[in-house]
């Protein structure tokens, strides 16, 4: 009897063993594949690109963060055991993975097939070096004793920085460093900011240069100055709007600015009179291009433009309302809007400015090109207390002024030709009807780019044709 209790024993244990290893082997055989993990060293994992590369970060300032994905191409899931940037803490870069920051992360799990976000920051530090510098990193992968990495660059630059800054009396920007404007800098009421060839300026959302005494950039052809953003992603490079532009107030008189570049701003220069105190600017070889608002706006002030280009505006490639007097000389206005729909013609001037101010304006225009994509590119207000306009030797887009500006060898609504407009390349072409069209006129003896121009038949617009 005791034998067979034994033996009943026995068979209710191997059968319950039985059960149990049969439900193991059941949730076992019942896991998805891709939640298997892997032992293969051969489970390579794949990535988006094999360098992230940062542009210009400015030293203390440090980035935007980059994005990579890492991709598990195997059916099985992989567990990275490491993923770690390759100078640790002393690395200008950062990694951060599902919220866990780095430098370092371990056991770090990835189904099969699926991917894996990975965020990376890099901050600069001050170093002696003036000039660009390149950093570089890694970051490392370790998989079933398999090491992959990804490399990361950034190009840094120190930088001098200005937050709510008034300048001296007698301040010079040079090219030593790249100058960053958080919110305003502030030129005072009878000093000068003196800005060098090969500065560059940076500003931030809002941010501007605002003169109430003067401002004298003393670029050069081939060492322009240049107002932009501080972003310099590719996203960035070409958006509008990304700060607020130039601004000369009524005090302000004597600015000369000389082969500069003003680009991606609200509007690149604004000029706003009060009363008998009226703001005067120079603009020589300049490039304004892609404004959100204008390229030029004036409120009551003087303007000269002479061998300048203006493109790609919102609103108004050059305005003056309330007045003022406006020179443009052997200069290339042809707004094709790229990023905008537009309504308003290109170029408008009137005496009024709602309520606010009300003034002659002078308008004269010699040797240049006054285009865009509209018919109309061009609005007078009515000239009640004077005003008068000037417009010889140029091409003009417009259909109610054409009765009234033809003669004076202007030629209305004939294509000058550029080289290609949509891409901002506004050199007219040798088969162009304002090659040969000027007249020599005040001694401009360069063009846009200090090429020589033709003595007796100068080109009409900002660019001459060299034969």
């Amino acid at each position: 009897m005791s034998q067979q209790i034994t033996t009943s024993l026995w068979q209710s244990w191997l059968k319950s063993l039985a059960i149990v290893a049969f439900g193991v082997w059941s949730v076992v055989a019942c896991t998805p594949k891709d939640e298997e993990f892997t032992p293969d060293a051969n489970a390579m994992l794949r990535f988006e690109a094999d360098t992230v590369v940062f542009d210009t970060v400015f030293t203390q300032v440090g980035s935007v963060t980059k994005r990579l994905k890492v991709h598990n191409s195997n059916q099985n899931a992989v567990r990275i055991s490491e993923i770690k940037v390759a100078g640790m803490g002393a690395s200008p870069f950062q990694v951060f993975v599902n919220g866990r920051p780095g430098p370092l992360l371990e056991s770090v799990e990835v189904r099969g097939g699926d991917s894996l976000l990975l965020l990376v920051k890099a901050t600069i530090n001050p170093t002696a070096d003036n000039q660009p510098f390149l950093v570089r990193d890694s970051i490392q992968f370790l998989t079933n004793g398999n090491q992959q990495q990804v490399i990361l660059e950034a190009y840094g630059q120190n930088a001098a920085f200005y937050r709510k800054y008034t300048a001296g009396c007698a301040e010079t920007w040079t090219a030593s460093k790249a100058h960053v404007i958080y919110d305003s800098v502030t030129v005072p009421a009878g000093c000068t900011l003196i800005i060098e060839k090969g500065a560059q300026i940076h500003l931030h959302k809002n941010a501007k240069l605002k003169v109430l005494g003067t401002l004298l950039v003393r670029g050069e052809e081939k060492e322009r100055v240049r107002f932009q953003q501080v972003r310099q992603e590719e996203d960035y490079r070409n958006a509008p709007g990304q700060w607020q532009g130039l601004e000369f107030g009524p005090t302000s008189t004597g600015n000369k600015l000389q082969y500069i570049e003003i680009k991606n701003a609200v509007t690149g220069i604004f000029l706003k009179a009060e009363g008998n105190q009226i703001p005067s600017i120079t603009l020589e070889q300049t490039f304004i291009k892609t404004m959100l608002q204008s390229g030029v706006l004036s409120h009551g002030g003087n303007v000269t433009l002479i061998n300048s280009i203006i493109t790609n505006t919102g609103e108004y490639a050059l305005a003056g309302l309330g007045g003022g007097q406006y020179k443009i000389y052997f200069s290339t206005l042809a707004n094709y809007a790229n990023d905008f729909v537009r309504f308003s013609p290109s170029f408008v001037f009137s005496e009024e400015l709602g309520t606010t101010r009300k003034a002659a304006y002078q308008v004269e225009v010699v040797n240049s090109i006054l285009w865009g994509r509209q018919d109309e590119e061009l609005r007078f207000g009515p000239a009640t207390l004077g005003s008068a306009k000037s417009i010889k030797h140029s091409f003009v887009k417009t259909v109610a002024y054409a009765a009234d500006l033809a003669g004076n060898n202007n030629q209305i609504n004939v294509d000058p030709k550029f080289r290609d407009a949509p891409k901002f390349d506004f050199q007219i072409i040798k088969l162009s009807p304002a090659n040969k069209a000027g007249t020599p006129f005040n001694n401009i003896l360069l063009d846009y780019e200090a090429k020589e121009r033709d003595k007796t038949m100068p080109d009409v617009g900002a660019l001459e044709v060299i034969d």
